[in-house]
């Protein structure tokens, strides 16, 4: 699964002016000028700047405060992704609604929709369980991540696959699987 065309387009529609803003503030990278405005963008790059908002989601409130022109809608999408979750996940299985995300550090189970491309189109190539690293944003009633997703060249065995298997398993018999944040 993946968001509309028309909600894929708000979101970068609302998340690059927002880049744009942090590597201002806080001067990450003098080579990225006008983030929203490029049509091709070294995902290394903005990966350091989205970082940095993540570290710090008091940021968008500084963007909000200062802003103009942002309609009320999208400012309570903006303000939300201040409950963003960034971290280490495993990347479990790609369902039609979502891919299974589980935190490595709790063990949350996560179903989170594409933006552009599903998660099939983006990862359905690889082995799975993998390793990843992203962060994960509310948009509207979905979970979806900012994009920026690393993976990592590790193996999982079969015994940690079955474990987190039993995890995906035990959340989704106990209505434990977040789909929203």
């Amino acid at each position: 699964m993946r968001l509309s065309e028309e909600d894929g387009k708000r979101f970068y529609d609302l998340w690059l002016p927002l880049l744009d803003y942090v590597n201002e503030k806080r001067g990450v990278n003098s080579n990225l000028r006008d983030i929203k405005l490029s049509d091709c963008l070294d995902p290394a790059e903005v990966k350091e700047v989205s970082d940095i908002l993540w570290a710090d989601t008091n940021l968008i409130d500084g963007y909000l405060n200062e802003a103009e022109g942002i309609a009320d809608n999208d400012r309570e999408l903006l303000k939300s992704w201040e409950h963003c979750v960034s971290g280490q996940f495993v990347l479990e299985r790609i369902l039609k609604k979502g891919a299974i995300l589980i935190s490595v550090e709790d063990e949350k189970v996560y179903q989170v929709s594409g933006i552009i491309s599903t998660w099939d189109e983006m990862f359905g190539f690889m082995h799975l369980p993998l390793m990843i690293n992203a962060t994960l944003l509310p948009f509207e009633d979905v979970i979806i991540s900012d994009g920026l997703i690393q993976t990592y060249n590790v193996i999982i065995g079969s015994n940690m696959a079955r474990r987190f298997k039993d995890i995906y398993l035990a959340a989704k018999k106990n209505g434990q699987i977040c789909r929203r944040l």
